[in-house]
């Protein structure tokens, strides 16, 4: 099987999301979207001991991580060489302005509504993509 390409849109989705109800809607996005979507806590999400995350061709990161901000965790992807040019969502379960200005000030594409929407998720991370291409 020939490795995945994380600049070729189909390549998967990671979804970091504290809440295990949240990761098993967000893997529910598969069939939708016709790209494979990982979901893991943030206390799992490891850039150093995944091949899985380096080859990511896109992340959702929610907002609200519990014990980790999801802030800290976008800032760390915008800052690794290795992904820092893969679209990032950030996902929520309210959107307010304050909360897009900071999402988007620390390096986000765009934002998402909690519980996923897959046709949100979908025009959201496209227009990521070509913005990104």
């Amino acid at each position: 099987m020939p490795e995945s390409d994380p600049t070729d849109d189909r390549s998967a989705i990671i979804v970091i999301d504290a809440d295990a109800l949240s990761r098993n809607a967000a893997e529910d996005l598969e069939d939708d979207l016709d790209r494979q979507v990982i979901a893991m806590d943030s206390a799992d999400f490891d850039l150093e001991g995944s091949d899985e995350i380096l080859e990511a061709g896109a992340f959702i990161v929610a907002w609200d991580l519990g014990i980790r901000s999801g802030a800290d965790l976008v800032e760390s992807l915008r800052g690794d060489v290795r992904v820092r040019e893969r679209p990032i969502l950030v996902a929520s379960d309210r959107v307010d302005p304050g909360l897009v200005r900071a999402a988007l000030s620390i390096g986000a594409d765009a934002l998402c509504l909690q519980p996923y929407d897959p046709e949100e998720v979908r025009a959201r991370l496209e227009k990521a993509e070509q913005g990104r291409a």
